[in-house]
């Protein structure tokens, strides 16, 4: 019996990791009818099934005309599996306007007008594709006006429907969208030794514009109506010139944390006096659109990242991201329409994990149906070697919140207490839904635990979060030898101790205080000390998440992980030989004794003088911390890009800031690390990311960014050794796995 089950297991996941890959046809659709999905980005004549009458363009509007000549010619470009935007030779949009066929140069969406952008608009530029039973034979409906295309005009009975077919052409207008600036054919899917080939990129949010209310991120990975809506002109949430882009003022790529002696006066410059902060022209100028100069807009483009996996990235994790203090404020400070009413973080992953399936779909739509595009979302290691192996990019979806599962410190009106069992139940609906990894803890404290302790104006919202201060002590005083300095744990102090020395400072909060805890006071004067880490560790409540996602064999993530929790946790990863992954850096050694991967972005790209810089050194520590037994690295590459986080800036022009002289520029074209693709500079509408002038902009100059380190002189070793961490992310999933 048992070893029935396991077969009928072992098959039916032969066959559903067979068609995660595209390796089984798409059978539904064909013996129904035609196939839906083969005309995706590709020219045609729409013409009458059963006679030679062509649609055609006339003054009185569109007709079915013998006069081939004459026909329109139609880009089929999908918005959607089996609906699709008909792109004309004048670059105009066919439309339905009642029961004509028209057209319009311009579709309007939610992320061009001033209204929500969490659900599409549905706009009349939008056609469904309806197969008849066999042979190549159509209707087409639209789906704002649910009118079908007739012989003549548009008609809401079905009956009256023209039946269609599609002739192949030439002479189409070019539909938008960003070049690749990569040529060739994927060939290169595993080492030598039979390991996987390729990088993992352990933490990225391309969901981000969905996050935090909708407000402080601009652009989306994609969008059904083309880049000219996901990535449009962002004056919408940022203001003019900028100006209202807070996150960005406050933060600007490479600081990572908020910086607390400019905070108020950025702030009052920017929100009150209008300050400009950055250009916001969207596709296709772009003009400013790269995380050095404005952090919170888009940087991970489904085409984007398309280019990345060109250039070797072979697994990234997805992490559904929000804060609700961060979300809060914005909606009191810049009040008007936000991408939801509620700023409850789990509403915000539910969405985005809606989202992160859709771009699966569209990439899907775009590359001819059901399971034959690059991105496919995994839910096994296994699914995950299947997808790796016949070349494309396997996508793990993880959580990154402050309060995961709506498990908060103090009471919330309208939410339940967390206990074991209601922990349990979340943890497991959320995995059914695909969730593999998570962060257990982050910036401020949950009902699981600490949070990893940044001083600044984050303790703020810290209070706003829990309604108390945070508890920090000396880090001497934290038991245990595992330190991850998460985010600068013990290297600030705090924003409040700094002040305590202001004439009036202590009597004020004496006065307004109750008591000299920390969590009563109102505000938190703590005693002087080097270093200040969070006092507390895992609660109970914490401790139990642990085993149950271990029960579930799931990725745990210890990037925001304080100096307590994790003298909690890891004697337990340890005593069950479970692994972890440290995703924002973290302390090699403690990840070594998991056999982890630690990961973070790479060095600076500046040489000095003798020709050395961070990035090589990166690499060289990437291939020195590879385990001696089974050669693979225990340290990666993870960029946060939409995460607030440090990108390689460029080693030539205003935006470098090497001290020396740089030489030697990048030189396009190059050939990729597996030597099966060939890249020019990527260019996005009126926009050339040149690497050496742009730096690290966009996660499509990953090929850029190992090429700058093979050319400055990265070692053959170190870069295979970022190749195999593919391999290694996976087997530490299946270890994961086996212990669970």
């Amino acid at each position: 019996m048992k070893a029935n089950f396991s077969a009928t297991v072992v098959s039916a996941l032969a066959l559903f990791s067979l068609h995660a890959i595209g390796a089984a046809p798409i059978k539904a659709s064909i013996e129904e009818g035609g196939n839906l999905y083969q005309f995706a980005n590709q020219c045609y004549l729409m013409k009458l099934y059963d006679s030679d009458h062509y649609l055609s363009k006339t003054d009185n509007g569109f007709v079915f005309s013998q006069k081939k000549y004459f026909a329109t010619k139609i880009y089929m470009r999908p918005a959607a599996l089996g609906v699709y935007l008909l792109f004309d030779q004048d670059k105009q949009y066919l439309i339905a306007e009642g029961k004509n066929l028209t057209v319009a140069g311009k579709i309007e969406s939610e992320m061009t007008l001033d209204v929500p952008e969490k659900d599409y608009l549905i706009t009349p530029a939008e056609w469904e594709l309806q197969a008849k039973k066999g042979g190549n034979e159509y209707h087409l409906k639209n789906i704002k006006e649910e009118t079908w295309l007739a012989r003549k005009g548009l008609n809401k009975n079905f009956n009256l429907a023209a039946s269609i077919s599609f002739e192949p052409a030439n002479g189409c207008a070019k539909f938008p969208e960003s070049e690749l600036g990569a040529t060739g054919d994927i060939t290169k899917t595993q080492h030598d030794n039979g390991m996987l080939w390729g990088f993992a990129d352990a933490h990225e949010h391309s969901g981000a514009n969905h996050g935090f209310g909708g407000k402080i991120f601009h652009g989306a990975s994609f969008h059904k109506l083309g880049i000219e809506h996901a990535l449009a002109d962002c004056e919408k949430h940022h203001g003019e010139n900028g100006s209202k882009d807070l996150m960005s003022v406050t933060y600007k790529s490479g600081s990572g944390n908020v910086a607390p002696d400019s905070f108020g006066s950025d702030l009052y410059d920017h929100l009150i006096k209008g300050k400009a902060d950055h250009r916001t022209s969207g596709y296709p100028k772009l003009s400013e659109w790269n995380v050095h100069e404005a952090p919170t807009h888009q940087s991970l483009y489904y085409k984007w990242i398309e280019r990345a996996y060109l250039g070797g990235m072979r697994v990234m994790v997805e992490y559904m991201e929000s804060t609700e203090v961060v979300c809060e404020v914005y909606k009191t400070l810049l009040p008007g329409n936000s991408e939801s009413k509620s700023c409850n973080e789990m509403a915000h992953v539910d969405h985005q994990l809606i989202k992160i399936k859709e771009l699966q779909d569209y990439v899907d739509a775009q590359s001819g149906g059901p399971g034959r595009g690059w991105f496919r979302i995994v839910y096994s290691p296994e699914e995950a070697r299947h997808v790796v192996k016949a070349g494309k990019l396997a996508v793990i979806l993880g959580i990154e919140i402050e309060n995961p599962f709506n498990c908060f410190v103090d009471e919330r009106e309208g939410f339940q207490a967390c206990d074991d069992e209601l922990v349990r139940e979340r943890l497991n609906r959320y995995y059914d839904k695909g969730v593999r990894a998570l962060f257990p803890s982050h910036k401020f404290v949950n009902a699981f635990s600490s949070g990893d302790g940044n001083a600044g104006v984050l303790e703020l919202g810290d209070y706003l979060n829990t309604g108390q201060w945070r508890d920090y002590v000396a880090c001497e005083e934290v038991p245990g030898r595992y330190w991850m300095k998460a985010h600068g744990e013990g290297e600030q102090t705090s924003i409040f101790s700094k002040i305590s020395d202001i004439p009036g400072i202590k009597a004020l909060n004496e006065f307004l205080s109750d008591g000299k805890d920390p969590a009563k006071q109102a505000l938190p004067v703590y005693a002087e000390a080097e270093t200040h880490c969070q006092r507390n560790g895992f609660t109970p409540l914490g401790m139990s998440l642990i085993k149950e996602m271990m029960s579930l064999g799931m990725i745990i993530d210890l990037g925001h992980t304080p100096k307590a929790s994790l003298n909690d946790i890891i004697p337990l990863l340890v005593h069950n030989n479970y692994p972890a992954v440290h995703t924002h850096g973290g302390d090699q050694a403690a990840i070594n004794l998991l056999d982890g991967l630690a990961s973070r972005g790479l060095g600076s790209a500046c040489r000095d003088e003798e020709g050395g810089s961070g990035l090589l050194a990166s690499f060289d520590n990437i291939n020195e911390q590879s385990d001696p037994e089974t050669g693979l690295p225990r340290k990666g590459l993870s960029y946060d890009f939409n995460g607030f986080a440090s990108y390689n800036k460029p080693r030539f022009g205003a935006l470098s800031r090497c001290e020396e002289k740089q030489k030697d520029p990048l030189e396009y074209p190059f050939t990729s690390v597996g030597g099966d693709i060939v890249f020019q500079k990527l260019k996005t509408g009126e926009q050339e990311f040149d690497f050496n002038q742009l730096g690290l902009a966009n996660i499509g100059l990953y090929p850029d960014l190992i090429e700058e380190a093979r050319r400055s002189g990265a070692s053959d070793e170190s870069i295979t050794a970022l190749f195999k961490t593919a391999e290694a992310y996976i087997r530490i999933w299946e270890r994961a796995e086996q212990r669970r």
